[in-house]
């Protein structure tokens, strides 16, 4: 009975049960989610979201981030997590199956806001939401994934309804609703990476989370055990085989996902699966100067995961080129960094990197990486072999990517990183100020108080 013992958990963990290691993972997500939505806000698609909330009308207590007003916290969750997601520059977890924060911040931060929660509480929501998405997440996350659903949607919508749920304080039976009614809301196809529909399952996990957590508490009704049930999530959304759930629950709220593996704070605006073939093209031209124009072939080897989710081989748009493998690839050998200003029509349509595209091949050299609470928590091995037209051949294997537990970004660079973002909305002082907050959100005793900053136009 899986979804029982996930409706126990969310109901009777409280922040005591939770190490201060946890608190500090999440409070790094949230950082690192406001700071890539507030730079997600200026982006077309975050335009198109916002400015969709504000259309649809109603008043509400919940700040749309970086757009000046205010709509019901569903709304602004659609909208929030949306713009997080538009960069595909935010987190992501592998055992959590996808981009968390996305999911679990915008629903968090919008309803706490709505309550007025403090940063506590705020964090201990996130952090259960967190838990109970890995939970779900390792019986169903890869199954998901090789079936064509963007598990980010598919385990995130559950999480945030965990996460809203443990702020809202649903009884048992409330949950249990939520989860169901989450459940059948749920979805979100690969086939549109690339797009700016792949942000959007990101935005409606968010508010799948608020709506089912609302609906549950007036009354609203589903089925109790939906994850397990034979017509349920897991089986319809494709796994077939019987799931160990007993397993997978084994440690829920014992140990604590959120902390080992942990969440990877991405330090290049693009796909996860990219970031290993980033760093070692980067490693390869800083070390051998490598001259593009010298190049006569580059080989990529990626495991089948990669295949799977990288499906621009020829990007012609800035969106198409997160999800390219040859771009990120040639646009690091050709600059020697890869930025936000990376990512446009015109940067991918260079004719110089075009041509090295034309130059670039993939082979699936690497085993599927597991995903899930059996997984190590990290991608598979990536390499970049470049073969100059003299026959000399440089290549380079990253093990762990950088942002990685095992390669962790710097406090400086991660603190970076938000300024960065947070500058093209945000002036200087401001800037600051959120930082300053966020670095001590435990102690916030208002989440209005930087909800008022953040969502500022």
């Amino acid at each position: 009975m899986i979804t029982e013992r996930i409706a126990h958990f969310i109901n009777e963990i409280s922040s005591t049960d939770i190490p201060a290691e946890a608190f500090k993972s999440a409070r790094l997500a949230i950082t690192d989610f406001l700071g890539v939505t507030l730079a997600g806000s200026k982006e077309e698609a975050g335009n198109i979201i916002a400015g969709y909330t504000r259309d649809m009308g109603g008043t509400g207590p919940s700040g749309v981030i970086g757009k000046g007003f205010k709509v019901p916290p569903y709304l602004a969750s659609l909208a929030n997590g949306t713009m997080g997601h538009a960069l595909d520059y935010d987190d992501f977890s592998f055992v959590f199956g996808g981009h968390s924060s996305v999911s679990l911040a915008p629903a968090v931060l919008s309803m706490g806001e709505g309550i007025n929660a403090s940063g506590a509480d705020v964090l201990t929501a996130y952090i259960v939401g967190f838990e109970a998405g890995t939970c779900i997440s390792s019986g169903v996350a890869q199954i998901h994934y090789l079936q064509g659903w963007h598990s980010t949607n598919t385990i995130g919508s559950l999480a945030a309804t965990a996460a809203v749920a443990k702020l809202l304080k649903l009884n048992v039976h409330q949950i249990r609703m939520a989860i169901g009614i989450a459940a059948s809301m749920t979805g979100g196809l690969r086939q549109n990476f690339g797009t700016m529909t792949k942000p959007l399952h990101a935005g409606n996990s968010a508010a799948t989370g608020v709506l089912a957590a609302f609906l549950a508490h007036r009354g609203f009704t589903a089925d109790e055990n939906i994850i397990e049930a034979p017509l349920g999530y897991a089986r319809v959304l494709g796994c077939r085989e019987e799931i160990d759930w007993q397993k997978a629950s084994t440690n829920l709220g014992k140990s604590f996902s959120i902390t080992s593996p942990g969440i990877n704070f991405k330090p290049y605006p693009s796909c996860g699966g990219t970031l290993g073939i980033i760093d070692s093209a980067l490693y390869l031209r800083n070390q051998y100067e490598i001259d593009p124009s010298m190049v006569s072939e580059i080989i990529l080897g990626v495991s089948p995961f990669e295949a799977q989710g990288l499906i621009h081989h020829r990007p012609k748009t800035g969106l198409e080129g997160k999800f390219s493998l040859e771009y990120c690839t040639c646009r690091a050998l050709i600059d020697g960094k890869v930025t936000l200003n990376d990512f446009t029509s015109e940067q991918v349509n260079q004719p110089q990197v075009q041509s090295l595209i034309e130059r670039t091949r993939i082979v699936q050299c690497y085993p599927m990486p597991v995903m899930g609470l059996e997984g190590e928590g990290r991608l598979n091995p990536q390499s970049v072999t470049v073969i100059l037209r003299n026959d000399r051949k440089f290549s380079r294997e990253t093990l762990f990517c950088k942002g990685t537990s095992n390669n962790p970004m710097t406090y400086e660079e991660f603190k970076e990183k938000y300024i960065d973002c947070s500058s093209i909305v945000l002036d200087k002082r401001e800037v600051e100020k959120s930082f300053a907050l966020l670095t001590n959100l435990e102690t916030l005793e208002h989440i209005r108080e930087l909800m008022a900053i953040v969502t500022q136009a």
